[in-house]
Order: C-alpha cells, then sequence, then structure tokens
C-alpha cells in the first residue's frame, strides 16, 4: 500500500473444488412439475362448477380436483359477480359491527400499508 503497510489476506485467493461425493445426499429428489392437460369439457366443467356454487367450489378445491395450480383455476374462471358481492356486503356489515377501537385499529394499518 501507499504508506507502506501490508494488507494480509487469511482467505483463500481461489475456492477449492468440490465435487459431487464432498456434498451431503438431496433431501428431496427435483422432479419436474407434471402438469395435466386440459380438455375443452374439463374447463367446461370446472366454470360449471365454479359458477354453480363457489362458496363451496373454492379455487383449492377446483385446483386439487383437476390437478392443475391455483392460479389458473383464477384465470379459466373467476368468482362470479354476485358471489363477490355477497363477500363485500358480509365485510361490510362486519366493518359496521366493529368498535371505535377495532375500526381506528385496521384504518391505522391500512394508511400503514399506504406507505410502503
Amino acid at each position: 500500500m501507499e504508506d507502506g503497510s501490508v494488507f494480509v489476506s487469511r482467505v483463500p485467493k481461489t475456492m477449492p473444488e468440490i465435487s459431487e461425493a464432498d456434498l451431503p445426499p438431496l433431501v428431496r429428489e427435483d422432479k419436474p412439475a407434471q402438469r395435466k392437460e386440459l380438455t375443452n369439457e374439463l374447463i367446461q366443467s370446472l366454470i360449471a362448477l365454479r359458477n354453480e356454487d363457489p362458496a363451496q367450489w373454492t379455487v383449492s378445491k377446483l385446483a386439487k380436483k383437476f390437478d392443475i395450480p391455483k392460479q389458473l383455476v383464477l384465470a379459466l374462471a373467476p368468482c362470479p359477480q354476485w358471489r363477490r358481492d355477497d363477500i363485500q356486503k358480509a365485510k361490510d356489515s362486519e366493518w359496521e359491527n366493529l368498535g371505535y377501537k377495532k375500526r381506528l385499529i385496521r384504518l391505522n394499518r391500512i394508511r400503514r400499508r399506504l406507505m410502503w
């Protein structure tokens, strides 16, 4: 260095070579995701079940039944508008039944989230 001091490094300059034998065994095997082919009949039955009774046929249950990801269920069969209205009414009635302190706490939580 410029002032005559010496920089000493105790870290090896090169990384040691590691082979497969040096590593611990794998905890689980890496399996590629098996995707089920969706036919038009399956898609129509998925949409029909979702529209028939969305309270019973939730996204999770439909994803398990048809063995597809939840995001795909949401894309193919979103919640019907009447069900969304029912959920909103339930949330509104719950809000009306809250006391002053609980409302204040929830409003403050919403305000804090908006500041993120």
